[in-house]
């Protein structure tokens, strides 16, 4: 019997080394990314404007060079015409983190850019928006 509780005991403490030492991989949270303008602020060209973002890891600071943006939406809101919207088309980021998105505005004034993106290791869906004034 004794045997038996002292296999049981090992096992046991086994287990519990095993388990301790599994670390899970920790992700950050969608919140520790941001969204923002880069470069000049876009103007218009007849109705067609450019605009360069960059997504942004808060933490340290570093540009994200690999988040593929998969949706993004064009709009006049801050100036209280949400219903105002835009086409856009992304491109992914270059070299340097940064990310074209092509706007058929047609206006100039304030645009709201709303964007998601997902970075490669992170399970959530980073959203955020960036406005930006269209001039001519």
């Amino acid at each position: 019997m004794r045997t038996y509780l002292i296999a049981g005991a090992l096992a046991l403490a086994s287990c519990v080394v095993v388990t301790g030492a599994f670390v899970s991989p920790t992700f950050a949270a969608a919140t520790d990314y941001r969204f923002e303008a880069a470069g000049k602020q876009a103007h218009l060209s007849g109705d067609k404007a450019v605009m360069i973002v960059r997504l942004v890891h808060v933490p340290d600071g570093k540009p994200v060079m690999d988040a593929v943006i998969f949706e993004t939406k064009a709009d006049m809101s801050p100036m209280g015409m949400a219903t105002m919207t835009s086409p856009t088309t992304v491109e992914p980021a270059s070299g340097d983190g940064l990310y074209r998105i092509d706007l058929d505005a047609g206006a100039p004034g304030p645009w709201a850019i709303t964007l998601a993106a997902k970075v490669q290791g992170e399970t959530e869906t980073v959203r955020g928006s960036v406005v930006v004034t269209l001039e001519k």
